[in-house]
């Protein structure tokens, strides 16, 4: 019932940030030189998401940073 947890990374991710996605599309979908974007996609946030799993009990735990 009660662990001393031992904790272990099972995944950690940064997601892109919305600027990034955005010029990610843009050269996939052929567009070349430069063009205007909407002020609500020149948002740089990004997330770290790590999962952890402690190796005694099996429980899961989620940390999601904004960076």
């Amino acid at each position: 019932m009660f662990c001393k947890h031992d904790w272990q990374v099972l995944s950690e991710t940064v997601t892109k940030s919305k600027y990034e996605d955005s010029l990610q599309v843009s050269k996939g979908a052929g567009i070349i030189g430069t063009f205007d974007m909407p002020g609500q996609l020149c948002c740089a946030d990004r997330k770290h998401i790590q999962v952890f799993a402690c190796s005694k009990c099996g429980n899961l735990k989620r940390f999601v940073e904004e960076i």
